[in-house]
């Protein structure tokens, strides 16, 4: 029994959940979300874990019943955006929770190829440290 295939194996598996979370949220979104135009508020600037700015568009949207939602971007853009406040966008929101965004154009990284795929490489990479760790002498 190795107990760093264990760890790793372990913390591997543990990464994949946020990301399938994630991987489903974005699959309803894009496949069952309500389409509708908005504008950008504002752009939001954050730093990542490592420091470096990402740009996170706040869009202005209403419902069908006329109420207003400001909502920000589902992923941030690295370095500087390429939206303006002012600008018109195509957005899908959930249908129960209109503040859970996914901005055409702008947000082509939360695809279901991209998170899944991640989803794939860490859980099957952590199973296979985690067998590897169960299998050694």
């Amino acid at each position: 029994m190795s107990p760093v295939g264990l760890i790793f194996g372990s913390f591997m598996c543990l990464m994949a959940i946020p990301m399938t979370r994630e991987t489903y949220r974005v699959h309803v979104i894009r496949s069952r979300g309500v389409r509708t135009s908005g504008w950008v508020d504002h752009v939001r600037t954050d730093t990542d874990g490592d420091g470096d700015l990402q740009h996170f568009p706040v869009v202005r949207f209403e419902l069908p019943d006329g109420t207003e939602v400001e909502a920000e971007s589902a992923t941030g853009m690295p370095r500087s955006c390429t939206l303006d406040p002012g600008d018109p966008v195509e957005l899908a929101y959930h249908p129960s929770r209109p503040e859970s965004i996914v901005i055409f154009g702008f947000d082509t990284i939360a695809n279901v190829w991209v998170y899944g795929l991640c989803t794939l490489t860490f859980g099957g990479f952590g199973s296979w440290l985690l067998y590897l760790g169960l299998t050694s002498h």
